[in-house]
C-alpha cells in the first residue's frame, strides 16, 4: 500500500477537484425520494465469494420502500468468461439482438436481472475478449445489450480487465459510444481483482466527456473479486476518491459494509465533507435511471428463484455456429466431406477436444455421412489405427499440444481437416501447409453440432468472417490487430474479415460514394457467381488523408446479404463522420479533418477490390446519445 500513499501525496488534490467538478445534474427528482441512508445502501453491492467454478453472485440491494427491487448478477472470473468472438464472427446484428433476448430469458429464469457483457468495456481485456475493431465490437455487443434490455435485464459493458494509467484509446472510446447508441440504458462495469488506484483506468477524468458530451445517464459499476486490503483510513479514502474520479456509481467487493469502500469509507467521507452530498445524489440517480431504462424497476425478477449459473446453452447456439464458424482453408476440395463405408470420415479429438469430436461423429452420422470416432484418443504422435482405413480425417484441436499429432496424421498421407476449438488469435499453425482444410470454430464444445456437421458436409455453406486477425504467432506490434499489420506493411496469416465459402463466389461492382451533410452514403452491387446459395458480408474500409497519423485503413461499415446463384443485389450503407475522424474532448464532438479519403469495398481487410476517392471538408458530429440516455 506504500505506492498508494505516495500516489495520494502526488495527486490526491487532483482527485478532490475531479470529484467536486460535477457535470450537469440528472433529471430532477430522480433520487429525491430516497433518504441519505437509502442512497448509501443503493450504491454498495454485496459480492459473495467466488465458487469453485469461478462465479460470484453480486446483489444490488435496492430500496423496496421506494419501489427499487434487489437485483443480482453472476460475475464470472477471467478464465471462465465466455469469449464474444464466435458471435462477432457472424457479423449478423439481428442474430446478436436475438441472442441477447434469449440470454435475458435464461438470466431472469435464474432469478437475476443484471448481466456483465464482454466484447467492449472501459478496461482493456485483450483481443480475445474485446475483438479488435471498434465498429464491429460496438455494434454487435450493442445489439446483444439491446436484446437483454428488451428482456428486462440491465447489461453492464465490461469484463475482467487491467486497470492502470492508460488513456482511453480512440478505438475503445468509439466502441463504447457505438454500443451505447444501440443499447440506451446499458451500464458500464470495471471488473478488477482488487480495488486499487485508478480502478477504472481511462475512465478517470472522462466524466465531462461521458455526462456532458455523450449525455450518458447510465451507471458505472466497480466490482472486485477480493476485498480491499486492510490499510489506514487515509489510504482507503484515497482509493475511494480514485473510484469517484472515474465516475463510479456503485461498488461491490466481498466483505461487510464496514470494510467496503462504498460502505464506511464513503459514509465518513460524506460526513467529513471530502465528498459533497450532491455527489451521492447523482450516483443514486444514475443507478435508478439505468434500472428504469432497462425496465427492471417495473419488471423485477423473481428474487426467490436464484439458481447457480450453468454454462449458457441458448436456443440459438445452432445459428451462432452456422453463421460464426469460419472456413480458413479448403485445398484439394476436401470440403464438403465425403466418406464411404470402406473409407469413412474419421473424427479425432484428444483431451478437451474429445467431447467435441464425439458429438461431431454422431452428428455426421445423423446427417447420413459414413463417419466414426477414432477408436482411441490419440496421444502425442501415436496414430490411431483407424487412420490407414479412413477417408478424410477431421481433427478437433483445442490448443498447440495437438500440433505434433496434426503433423503426424498429415504426414501419413491422409486428407486432413483441422477444426480449431480455441479463441486464441495468436495460435501458431506450423502444420498449415501440410493439411487440406482449416475451420475456425472458436471455443465450441457441444450444442449446435448438427449445424457444424451441415457446414462440414456441404448441406450449408460457410459464411463466417474473422472478427480478429489470426497472426500465427507473428505480430508486428501490440495489440496485434489489422491496423498494426497495416502500419508495419506485413501480411498476417489470416486477415481481419477473412472467410471462405465452399460453393458461393461473390463479386462486387458499381461502387459509388456521396456525401449528405456529415454522412456518407456508400452504394454498391453484389453478385453470387457460385453454384449454390450463400451469405456474404461485403465490408467497407476507409483510407484516411495523408498525414493524419492514423493506420492506413479502418472498417467503417458492412452489410450481410443472402443470394441465390446468379442473383445480384444493390446495397447501400450510411456512414456518419464519427467513423471518419477522432474524438475531440475539448469540443465534445467527433471531428473528421478536411482532405481526400479513399473508400474501399471488398471481402476482407486485405482484399479490397473497389475504391473511390472523395474530398471532404472538415466535418463535426455531436456526440449526444439517443434520447433516453440523457442524464
Amino acid at each position: 500500500m506504500a505506492g498508494i500513499a505516495e500516489g495520494w501525496k502526488a495527486w490526491g488534490g487532483a482527485i478532490v477537484l475531479a470529484v467536486l467538478s460535477l457535470p450537469a445534474a440528472p433529471r430532477p427528482g430522480m433520487a429525491a425520494r430516497l433518504t441519505p441512508a437509502e442512497k448509501l445502501t443503493l450504491v454498495r453491492a454485496d459480492v459473495a465469494p467466488a465458487s469453485a467454478r469461478g462465479v460470484s453472485i453480486v446483489t444490488l440491494p435496492g430500496v423496496p420502500r421506494a419501489g427499487l427491487p434487489a437485483l443480482r448478477m453472476a460475475l464470472v472470473d477471467g478464465a471462465s468468461q465466455p469469449s464474444p468472438l464466435a458471435l462477432m464472427a457472424s457479423w449478423d446484428r439481428d442474430l446478436a439482438r436475438r441472442v441477447g433476448q434469449a440470454r435475458a430469458r435464461a438470466i431472469r429464469a435464474g432469478g437475476r436481472a443484471l448481466a456483465a457483457l464482454g466484447g467492449i468495456g472501459p478496461l482493456p481485456a485483450g483481443r480475445t475478449r474485446d475483438g479488435e475493431d471498434p465498429l464491429l465490437s460496438g455494434r454487435m455487443m450493442g445489439e446483444v445489450a439491446a436484446g437483454l434490455i428488451a428482456g428486462h435485464v440491465l447489461p453492464l459493458f465490461g469484463g475482467l480487465g487491467q486497470p492502470g494509467p492508460d488513456g482511453m484509446e480512440q478505438d475503445r472510446l468509439l466502441a463504447l459510444h457505438v454500443a451505447l447508441e444501440h443499447a440506451a440504458g446499458a451500464g458500464m462495469l470495471c471488473h478488477v481483482a482488487t480495488v486499487a488506484m485508478r480502478p477504472c483506468g481511462a475512465l478517470e477524468g472522462m466524466e465531462r466527456t461521458l455526462r456532458d458530451g455523450w449525455r450518458y445517464g447510465g451507471m458505472i459499476a466497480l466490482m472486485a473479486d477480493r476485498a480491499t486490503p486492510e490499510a489506514p483510513p487515509a489510504m482507503h479514502r484515497t482509493l475511494l476518491l480514485s473510484a469517484l474520479a472515474a465516475g463510479v456509481d456503485v461498488e461491490g467487493e466481498p466483505g461487510t459494509a464496514e470494510t467496503a469502500l462504498f460502505g464506511a469509507t464513503l459514509r465518513q467521507a460524506l460526513k467529513g465533507g471530502a465528498v459533497p452530498p450532491v455527489r451521492l445524489d447523482r450516483m443514486a440517480a444514475h443507478i435508478m435511471q439505468a434500472m428504469d431504462a432497462a425496465g427492471v424497476t417495473e419488471h423485477p425478477p423473481p428474487f426467490g428463484a436464484l439458481r447457480a449459473p450453468a454454462p449458457y446453452q441458448g436456443p440459438l447456439v445452432g445459428d451462432e455456429v452456422a453463421e460464426g464458424t469460419v472456413l480458413l482453408r479448403n485445398e484439394n476440395a476436401v470440403l464438403p466431406l465425403a466418406g464411404t463405408a470402406a473409407a469413412p470420415i474419421l473424427v479425432l479429438g484428444a483431451g478437451p477436444a474429445r467431447t467435441a469430436a464425439r458429438a461431431m461423429a454422431d452428428a455426421l452420422g445423423r446427417a447420413g455421412h459414413a463417419a466414426r470416432l477414432a477408436a482411441d484418443a490419440p496421444n502425442g504422435t501415436a496414430l490411431p489405427p483407424d487412420v490407414a482405413q479412413a477417408g478424410p480425417v477431421v481433427i478437433f484441436s483445442a490448443g498447440s499440444e495437438d500440433d505434433r499429432l496434426i503433423g503426424a496424421v498429415a504426414d501419413s498421407g491422409a486428407h486432413v481437416v483441422v477444426v480449431l476449438l480455441s479463441d486464441d488469435p495468436d495460435r501458431p499453425m506450423p502444420w498449415l501447409d501440410q493439411v487440406d482444410g482449416v475451420v475456425q470454430a472458436w471455443s465450441w464444445r457441444d450444442g449446435g453440432e448438427d449445424a457444424l456437421a451441415a457446414l462440414l458436409g456441404g448441406q450449408r455453406d460457410f459464411s463466417g468472417r474473422l472478427p480478429v486477425t489470426l497472426t500465427g504467432g507473428a505480430a508486428p506490434a501490440h495489440p496485434a490487430g489489422y491496423k498494426a499489420f497495416d502500419r508495419a506493411h506485413v501480411a498476417p496469416l489470416f486477415p481481419f474479415g477473412y472467410g471462405l465459402a465452399i460453393h458461393a463466389r461473390f463479386a462486387y461492382g458499381d461502387l459509388k460514394v456521396t456525401r449528405d451533410g456529415s454522412r456518407l452514403l456508400v452504394a454498391f452491387s453484389v453478385t453470387n457467381r457460385g453454384t449454390a446459395p450463400g451469405r456474404d458480408v461485403p465490408q467497407i474500409y476507409l483510407d484516411l488523408p495523408d498525414g493524419s497519423g492514423e493506420a492506413p485503413k479502418r472498417l467503417i461499415g458492412w452489410r450481410t446479404v443472402q443470394l441465390a446463384p446468379g442473383q445480384s443485389a444493390r446495397l447501400a450503407v450510411g456512414i456518419d463522420a464519427r467513423m471518419l475522424g477522432r474524438w475531440n474532448p475539448a469540443a465534445l464532438e467527433w471531428v473528421a479533418p478536411a482532405g481526400d479519403y479513399g473508400v474501399s469495398l471488398g471481402g476482407h481487410s486485405a482484399n479490397l477490390a473497389r475504391q473511390v476517392m472523395i474530398h471532404l471538408p472538415e466535418l463535426h458530429v455531436p456526440a449526444a446519445l439517443p434520447e433516453g440516455e440523457a442524464g
